[in-house]
């Protein structure tokens, strides 16, 4: 349908809350300078979209009544998830999280290898430049975003997932753009100093394949861009 939206809010309870709070509700009503009366959409990052007017606003509330909007924006009905190895720059991981959130990545899965540097993440961080991502790209979804793992516990999430790869440059490889569509899809990236061997075989045990993103050595981040860009086209 022909909805023009010019600016998305986000509301994990808003069918039964019906109101934005603190960061969300200050965002609408000192930024964007909303007053009682206006309309805005609001999403609960499950794939709903609301229409709400504005009906009182408070110190940390805007108060609102609600309609549920019929919209699509693109999204296919496949979803496909990147697994990461968090990099030393923090700066470099939440860059791709926004990029892959905009790309349409469903949610992401972090590991720690033997060639990985970093020792945890920041979830909240994280969590807030994807909400962030979700609402630019008027997406309806927010992602999933996984604590870290170590690599052999990691491998053991993914039993349901029909279509399973691992980027690497070897002899047995594939293009990632010429494997079939699947229903639920993860892409495995390594660290910046790659998988190791063992990791490759042990991986190759729990049912994944190894892909090619290119004939090039790319950052991790940039790699799990590539991944997902590849992803949401086919």
């Amino acid at each position: 349908m022909g909805l023009k939206i010019d600016f998305l809010f986000y509301a994990e309870d808003i069918f039964v809350s019906k109101c934005l709070k603190d960061t969300e509700a200050r965002h609408c009503t000192l930024v964007l300078r909303k007053k009682e009366g206006d309309f805005i959409y609001i999403t609960d990052g499950k794939g709903k979209l609301f229409k709400g007017q504005i009906t009182s606003i408070k110190s940390k509330a805007c108060f609102l009544n609600l309609e549920e909007v019929e919209y699509n924006n693109g999204s296919s009905g496949n979803s496909f998830f990147i697994g990461i190895a968090p990099t030393k720059n923090a700066d470099r991981i939440a860059y791709f999280i926004e990029k892959a959130v905009e790309i349409g990545v469903s949610g992401f899965y972090f590991f720690k290898s033997k060639n990985t540097i970093a020792k945890n993440i920041n979830l909240e961080r994280l969590e807030k430049v994807a909400v962030s991502a979700m609402k630019q790209s008027l997406s309806l979804y927010k992602p999933e975003i996984n604590e870290l793992k170590p690599f052999s516990v990691f491998l053991k999430q993914f039993d349901e997932f029909d279509g399973k790869f691992l980027a690497h440059l070897d002899v047995d490889s594939v293009s990632l753009m010429e494997t079939e569509s699947f229903n639920k899809t993860i892409v495995l990236i390594g660290p910046e100093g790659d998988f190791t061997e063992e990791e490759i075989a042990e991986a190759k045990k729990s049912g994944f394949k190894t892909v090619r993103l290119g004939n090039k050595r790319l950052r991790t981040e940039t790699a799990g861009i590539v991944a997902a860009s590849i992803l949401s086209i086919k």
